[in-house]
């Protein structure tokens, strides 16, 4: 049976050429969840779809067909065409990146659309980067199911304490006392713990805060994406540092 779906909102996460004038696209919508679309002729100088199919541009997406690749049959800009630049756009990246390892197709989130599009605004303005990313990647995992126990202690049951120590331990959650399980995960303050649990990272947080909040998210993605690196990550790695230099060279 033939599917039609007509002005859904969504991003368009991924694309890749297919043929010689098309592209695959990867698109996470609100209704509809991640949907992959073959887009027709695309990549012709006269194709009316052309410049529009980009990352971090909210759009209207209408498609048909049968299968897991339907045909793209519309696209329009809905709002403001945001631009992110910098440390931001490579933040960005690497959302698109995360979505595409851990959501599966068809598997509707309405309010993880909502909250990738909060991201998404959020690093086109004045937000700081790692509370934006902190945050989506905790609200990532809840919508799917594996969201992180971090405000309460998996070994005792007390509340986290945000003058305490805790070893978070990947897949069970905070134990108290720096040394309570060895070396069997990261160990962060419970402040940034509450922090994390609750947003507030979203609002920037410490210097210490911020890079507790990256080392234990990171350990808590793991099991979920594999142990292939992620390609933004490696990318930032290297351009970071190069940007640093070129900024100091100028001063």
């Amino acid at each position: 049976m033939t599917r039609r779906v007509e002005n859904a909102p969504g991003y368009v996460l991924h694309s890749r050429p297919w043929r010689e004038t098309s592209l695959i696209v990867e698109a996470f919508t609100r209704e509809h969840g991640r949907v992959g679309l073959v887009a027709r002729g695309v990549r012709r100088a006269r194709s009316r779809f052309r410049g529009l199919l980009l990352p971090f541009r909210l759009l209207l997406l209408s498609w048909s067909g049968r299968g897991e690749l339907p045909t793209l049959t519309g696209a329009d800009s809905e709002g403001p065409v945001g631009v992110l630049r910098g440390r931001a756009l490579f933040g960005g990246f690497y959302l698109n990146e995360l979505m595409l390892k851990l959501l599966p197709r068809s598997d509707a989130h309405p309010e993880l659309f909502d909250e990738y599009r909060g991201a998404i605004d959020a690093l086109g303005g004045d937000a700081v980067l790692d509370g934006v990313l902190r945050t989506f990647e905790k609200r990532l995992l809840d919508a799917l199911g594996y969201g992180p126990t971090l405000d309460r202690a998996v070994d005792t049951g007390n509340p986290v304490s945000p003058d305490k120590r805790y070893r978070y331990v990947p897949e069970r959650g905070p134990v108290e006392g720096e040394g309570a399980v060895g070396d069997d995960g990261p160990v962060v303050s419970g402040r940034t713990l509450l922090a994390l649990a609750d947003g507030g990272l979203g609002c920037g947080g410490d210097d210490r805060n911020r890079a507790e909040a990256r080392h234990l998210m990171r350990a808590i993605l793991a099991p979920h994406l594999g142990p292939r690196p992620l390609g933004s990550r490696q990318l930032f790695s290297r351009v970071l540092p190069l940007a640093r230099e070129s900024t100091e060279e100028s001063e």
